[in-house]
């Protein structure tokens, strides 16, 4: 895939405040003994390095080598130990994954299916009841508190952000206050209980059809999820991305490629599915899969200057 021209993401847009996970840490990144692959992701699952763990199990059992999970606390730093090759193969963000293309060389090697999805969207929602329904009421409105999940989060910041700047709304004057709570989770709660009006979250509903439901904020509300009003959704963005460091041997990123798109085959691979990538398949991905990602980080550069 081409790389992008140089990108920079400006995350100073707007003053926000942000607090990190507990127990946020680079993972150990010196050279790994020889002939075992370091394996890395980021992960907002219940339990990450047990995730982590599953995915380093898989690549082992598919390539036949040694293994070591590396659990990374952002997009960004897994993005640039994949294109040092301080990581062979990754689970990354489509995000994370077009940052590394545009600092070296990459291949990615499928995307995950979810709920029969290769795709999702990031949402903008308020609560039920709440006067602002659409974005034609969300530009008129004044006053507003906005609550974003992380300044590297996908659907929690940065799509649902550049969505915003490419309608030519400038966040910082349309928002009274912006601030960062950690987690889909928070968000939704925070929105729920009228600590804030709007709040960024993703969507699983089918490409072809409009986006109508805030999956974000399923497990926090439950079956309230539901009622909350979806403002305005992006394009459709492809889910996580399977790739591999430029120059790994083409044996092992020909054994990594056929046996992912196997799993889903067996029993066996769908229980592997799950727990190593939150998923029930892969797809393939290309080019043009990526440019709704390209075109957010596009309108963040542009914004910057």
């Amino acid at each position: 895939m081409r790389a992008l021209g140089k990108v920079i993401v400006a995350l100073t847009l707007v003053g926000c405040t942000t607090s990190k996970p507990a127990g946020s840490a680079m993972p150990d990144l010196s050279p790994a003994p020889a002939g075992t692959l370091t394996v890395g992701l980021t992960s907002v699952a219940t339990d990450p390095n047990a995730q982590a763990a599953a995915l380093a199990g898989w690549v082992g059992e598919a390539t036949g080598h040694a293994t070591r999970p590396a659990l990374f606390p952002d997009y960004d730093s897994l993005a640039t130990a994949v294109a040092k090759g301080q990581v062979d193969v990754a689970l990354m963000s489509p995000l994370a994954y077009v940052r590394a293309e545009n600092q070296g060389k990459l291949n990615a090697l499928g995307r995950t299916v979810r709920n029969g999805q290769s795709t999702y969207r990031a949402v903008l929602f308020t609560k039920a009841g709440s006067p602002v329904k659409n974005l034609d009421d969300l530009k008129k409105s004044k006053e507003l508190k906005a609550a974003w999940v992380d300044p590297s989060s996908a659907t929690g910041y940065i799509f649902p952000k550049a969505m915003l700047l490419q309608q030519k709304v400038d966040p910082a004057g349309l928002f009274k206050s912006q601030d960062f709570k950690g987690s889909h989770a928070a968000v939704c709660k925070a929105v729920v209980s009228g600590e804030a009006d709007v709040g960024a979250t993703y969507s699983d509903d089918p490409a072809a059809q409009p986006a109508t439901h805030a999956n974000g904020c399923d497990e926090a509300l439950g079956a309230d999820a539901s009622k909350l009003q979806l403002v305005a959704a992006t394009a459709n963005i492809p889910n996580d991305i399977l790739a591999v460091r430029d120059g790994l041997d083409a044996d092992l990123t020909s054994k990594l490629s056929n046996g992912a798109n196997q799993l889903a085959s067996s029993d066996a691979g769908k229980a592997k599915l799950k727990a190593a990538f939150e998923a029930e398949g892969f797809a393939p991905v290309s080019e043009a899969d990526l440019d709704p990602v390209k075109a957010a980080l596009d309108v963040f550069h542009a914004s910057a200057q």
